[in-house]
């Protein structure tokens, strides 16, 4: 009950970092789209959350834990970089519906679209959560509790299956709120901090991680299907 309470709190955290981000530059909850997302999110995370708690505990641990004195300082900036992303990701949607209106709003079918892949990369993150119990926010190694390699579920397709759900939840996010410009831009920002990340996680992994050598030959897509 401890870890939900605290997965929970963290949950609610996350809520008033988006909703904030969101909302703020419009000083309203007069934002129909932006509501409804926050909604859907909650829905969603408090939802995964009691699940992890439960079925997936080391899991969510994994997860909540916050920075270590032995996470790499390259990884410390790369991770920085990551959460700016995030931030610009989800502020330009606000800007650019309320004040700039680069572009025409996006129309419901492609808002659906946007609906659609923003929830496709929630469960894509959460399955990768499933499949690999050692996926902290921080590049280290867990030796305390047995850190073995993950390449079963999601991972026998690609080497970073949270980071590609991490850039459809943004980008999804992002045309669901209306923003044809924000999510180009988030497309942009996220890839391009996550490919950084990918170089820094990997090289440590290579030397740390018993088998992952062999794991990048086996599979060979870092993140991007076809792509990357």
């Amino acid at each position: 009950m401890v870890l939900l309470l605290k997965g929970l709190i963290g949950v609610g955290f996350q809520l008033l970092f988006f909703g904030g981000l969101l909302l703020a530059p419009i000083g309203s909850l007069n934002w129909p789209h932006a509501i409804s997302w926050l909604l859907i999110y909650s829905a969603m995370a408090f939802v995964s959350c009691a699940f992890l708690a439960f079925f997936r505990p080391k899991a969510l641990e994994a997860r909540m834990r916050a920075g270590r004195q032995d996470q790499p300082r390259a990884d410390r900036l790369a991770f920085g970089y990551l959460v700016v992303a995030l931030f610009l990701s989800f502020i330009l949607p606000s800007l650019d519906v309320h004040y700039w209106s680069v572009l025409p709003e996006a129309g419901e079918a492609a808002r659906y679209v946007g609906l659609l892949v923003f929830v496709l990369g929630y469960v894509l993150v959460l399955l990768a959560m499933l499949g690999n119990e050692f996926a902290a926010p921080t590049v280290h190694m867990q030796a305390d509790a047995g850190h073995a390699l993950a390449d079963e579920g999601v991972y026998r397709l690609v080497r970073h299956p949270m980071y590609l759900g991490f850039l459809l939840f943004s980008v999804g996010s992002t045309l669901w709120l209306g923003s044809y410009i924000s999510a180009f831009a988030s497309a942009i920002l996220i890839t391009l901090a996550v490919i950084n990340r990918i170089h820094i996680e990997e090289a440590f992994l290579v030397e740390n991680l018993p088998g992952y050598d062999d794991y990048m030959v086996r599979v060979k897509t870092r993140f991007l299907p076809l792509i990357y």
